[in-house]
């Protein structure tokens, strides 16, 4: 997709190009001068670069730029800390809409700003974009024609590739600065961070062009190392992979999905075994675990499935996996944990019957008062798309049928077309309750706890009147 202007430059959003230099002295002018030649507003593109305690000439080559192009690079210039110290001083300084990155050694290709903010204007619900990159060497000549690959189809829905890889790499990457968060500590890939800050609550979408020239040279080669530089590698990989198990909202995740993350860290571990040559290798250290933890989170998930919430149980034990991966016995109680739930969820779906918004009631309540059932006719009445949902699986079917008819035939509720009522009869498992009620819209009961409870907004006798705007709220289209 190659816009070829940009519509309504009034309304253009600002961007701040974030670069990080350490020793780049030879490389950063180029680079600096793609940035600041890009075919948008000169007034809405800033560069940010953090010399990172360069013992050459990189802060006087940065220095000399900003001297020719006012009020377009701010230089901070501090001590040698490392990449993650060098991008939060960075992410600290950007103010603009938009934020980009920008390696010190690679170069933008002209268009590459314009055709990601339109790409961005385009769609709203993108809070990320990235592109492919055309791969040369140190002075410039074709090394590959494609960075990035053959990736196939990206999803939109992009948490779940990207925990697996790391395909969004540094100076391809444009997003939205209210998704960006400081890398924490540990985190060493900025990138791949940022990208996974946004693929956690937006769609991100990638652009198959070449919008940039990423420049490998013996100074940032990773992709073809081995021996012991592969290793490492592999190993900061793990630790990565770990920490986005143990902190990331991984819950969003399907079964398969939290399987194959983490099969993506077992293939690492044993490429690292083969680069090493021996299956003997380290890749996670007891001091980078937390077997208390572990644990703690092992308790918590046997507790969720004795309720049946399996695939709460399965995150847990995802999240407790990487907190201890040495623990004994913890891959297979996960392994059987994705097959638990994988089953949980091919199970019929109780309101697959049912309109839209489902009110779910216990018919062991709605048949003990008939108040629960008349004052729910009277809150429903005139509303379209509403289904209430009776759990009578503790019940015989035929006593449920059986006195569920009863009770609507002695409240006169026969001919009332606008309510629709659902039995879900029959003997049904843990995970089919937990399920009934998680995916329920509403739950009416005889009496609601007074504290906030987790879940669908509960109803009592008393506050069923508020159903209608409940209804209508759901119906509303956002925004």
């Amino acid at each position: 997709m190659m816009a070829e202007a940009l519509s309504g430059e009034k309304q253009l959003p600002a961007v701040d190009v974030l670069m990080c230099a350490y020793n780049y002295g030879s490389y950063v002018e180029r680079a600096l001068l793609s940035a600041l030649s890009q075919e948008y507003p000169e007034q809405l593109l800033r560069v940010i670069v953090v010399d990172d305690g360069s013992t050459d000439d990189t802060a006087a080559v940065v220095s000399g730029v900003a001297r020719r192009h006012p009020g377009r690079v701010l230089l901070i210039s501090q001590a040698n800390g490392g990449l993650r110290a060098a991008m939060n001083r960075a992410l600290d300084e950007a103010t603009a809409d938009l934020v980009a990155l920008l390696d010190a050694d690679d170069v933008w290709l002209p268009g590459k700003t314009r055709v990601q903010v339109q790409a961005l204007r385009d769609e709203p619900e993108l809070g990320m974009v990235f592109s492919d990159m055309t791969v040369v060497d140190g002075q410039e000549r074709l090394v590959r024609p494609s960075q990035v690959g053959n990736i196939g189809t990206f999803p939109r829905r992009a948490l779940p590739f990207l925990l697996v890889q790391n395909v969004a790499t540094q100076s391809s990457i444009l997003i939205r600065r209210e998704l960006v968060r400081p890398l924490p500590e540990g985190i060493t890939y900025s990138d791949w961070w940022l990208a996974l800050c946004a693929a956690e609550l937006t769609a991100v979408a990638y652009l198959p062009e070449k919008l940039a020239l990423y420049r490998e040279h013996g100074a940032n080669l990773t992709s073809s190392v081995t021996g012991a530089a592969a290793v490492r590698e592999y190993r900061k990989e793990i630790r990565f992979h770990l920490w986005t198990l143990r902190h990331l909202g991984i819950e969003r995740l399907s079964p398969p999905e939290i399987q194959q993350v983490w099969q993506a860290i077992e293939l690492k571990a044993q490429r690292a075994a083969q680069a090493n040559g021996s299956l003997i290798v380290e890749l996670v250290s007891p001091e980078e675990t937390d077997p208390a933890e572990a644990a703690r989170l092992r308790a918590a998930a046997a507790q969720a499935a004795d309720s049946g919430d399996l695939h709460g149980s399965l995150v847990l034990l995802c999240r407790a996996l990487a907190w201890n991966p040495l623990a004994v016995g913890s891959r297979v109680e996960l392994e059987a944990a994705v097959q638990t739930a994988n089953a949980a969820e091919a199970e019929p779906d109780p309101f697959a019957d049912a309109s839209g918004f489902v009110v779910l009631v216990r018919a062991e309540e709605l048949l003990a008062d008939d108040r629960m059932l008349a004052g729910y006719a009277t809150a429903v009445a005139g509303l379209a798309d509403v289904t209430l949902a009776v759990d009578a699986s503790q019940l015989a079917p035929d006593q449920a049928g059986r006195e569920l008819q009863e009770l609507i035939s002695r409240l006169g509720l026969e001919d009332r077309d606008d309510l629709d009522i659902l039995a879900v009869v029959g003997e049904r498992s843990a995970a089919q309750r937990f399920r009934m009620r998680s995916s329920a819209s509403a739950i009416y009961a005889s009496a609601v706890p007074g504290e906030v409870q987790p879940g669908p907004p509960l109803l009592s006798p008393e506050s069923v009147g508020e159903l209608a705007e409940l209804v209508r709220s759901r119906q509303r289209p956002a925004g």
